[in-house]
């Protein structure tokens, strides 16, 4: 339960910071040292360009997209709360 519990903290502490993280247990089994990778974090497609191998993980919902677009969860609510202000 405590890894778990770490997990997610990192997890949650990664996009509150602006970093993607994509969770795929199979891309880091099969992704070498040294191989090059494309991801495209809109659709979770993971890409080994070095061995053509491809990955799906879980695309993040449209509020992590809105955070991780913004830097991170305070520059996401900054921009919020500026919208908000302009639209009054």
């Amino acid at each position: 339960m405590i890894a778990s519990s770490f997990a997610r903290i990192f997890y949650r502490n990664a996009i509150n910071i602006g970093f993607p993280i994509l969770e795929c247990p199979e891309a880091a089994a099969k992704i070498a040292k040294g191989d090059e990778v494309s991801v495209d974090a809109d659709t979770g497609v993971i890409k080994n360009l070095t061995t053509g191998e491809e990955f799906k993980a879980t695309p993040f919902p449209a509020f992590i997209n809105r955070i991780i677009e913004n830097g991170g969860l305070l520059p996401y609510l900054v921009a919020k709360q500026q919208k908000e202000e302009n639209a009054k």
